[in-house]
């Protein structure tokens, strides 16, 4: 498993944007999770997204916005005829937040996207692609022609926040039937793991639970995450372990109990090789980080 914990670098930057990345061979996905908000707007693509227990289908025109630690795995299947073609932008939300205080309104739909508690916000913006499209474009040639300013910034966010009140009354998310009919068997997997991840957790006790044979139900997960059962397992216990250590005193010992993993030089190792550092490194750092904002 790669890292779960992936820091944005702004290096002074107000905003990190990636336009039409093209993915057409050897795309690796994997769960983890950023300090900041990103957003996703797919131009071309086939696969499929998992964000907080749900997976929403990759096509043209859906928009995911991943608050700041929300844990999500992007799997897509791509080749030279099926690529999976996305523009991606990261954006400090305290920044963004204050920049829009003149627009109220804005600025109430832009804080329920990202202080939405466990909200997913994963739209199908399908009728209004080519107008995203068009927004991403001059916004990137104010980016790469060195033109582009913090009011340049403000209004795409500006002119996707309009598209998304127009297309969802209330924030509320919208789903079709086609973006949800391939997650029914590996969220029923992903809500048990939700209830039972600080337990002892065997592919046996998930089986017997679910009603579904270990085959079965191994293959059907990774068919519909693009991931396997274990590295979804580990996955949710760090982000507990991660939340625990930023928000509690707790000892490291306890915090590994409580993540689902009681032996706690296991716990240390593998806490590090996923999220990048030791556990009582991770609080030191994020402590530090939040004095200092």
């Amino acid at each position: 498993m790669n890292r779960l914990f992936e820091p944005v670098r702004f290096d002074r930057k107000d905003i990190v944007w990636d336009y039409l990345i093209r993915t057409e061979s050897d795309f690796k996905g994997y769960y983890h999770w950023h300090q900041c908000c990103e957003a996703v707007f797919v131009h071309e693509g086939q696969g499929s997204i998992v964000l907080n227990r749900q997976a929403y289908e990759i096509k043209r025109g859906m928009f995911f916005f991943f608050q700041p630690f929300q844990l999500h795995r992007v799997h897509a299947v791509v080749s030279p005829v099926t690529p999976y073609v996305r523009s991606i932008f990261y954006i400090d939300p305290n920044w963004i937040q204050r920049q829009l205080a003149v627009f109220p309104k804005k600025q109430a739909l832009f804080s329920a996207l990202w202080q939405g508690g466990e909200r997913n916000h994963a739209y199908d913006l399908f009728q209004n692609a080519g107008v995203l499209e068009w927004t991403y474009e001059s916004f990137n040639r104010c980016y790469t022609s060195g033109k582009g300013t913090q009011e340049d910034i403000l209004l795409m966010i500006a002119q996707i926040l309009n598209i998304l009140d127009t297309e969802n009354d209330d924030s509320k998310i919208k789903l079709t039937p086609e973006i949800r009919r391939h997650s029914r068997y590996s969220e029923t997997v992903m809500r048990w793991i939700e209830e039972h991840y600080h337990e002892d957790v065997s592919l046996e006790r998930l089986s017997e639970k679910t009603h579904l044979s270990t085959s079965y139900i191994s293959r059907v997960f990774r068919q519909e995450t693009g991931s396997n059962i274990t590295d979804y397992l580990t996955a949710r216990r760090m982000k507990q372990a991660c939340r625990l250590l930023e928000t509690t005193d707790l000892p490291i010992e306890e915090i590994g109990i409580r993540s689902g993993i009681p032996n706690t030089s296991y716990f240390i190792q593998l806490f590090k090789r996923v999220v990048g550092t030791t556990p009582l490194q991770y609080r030191k750092d994020r402590m530090t980080t939040h004095r200092t904002k």
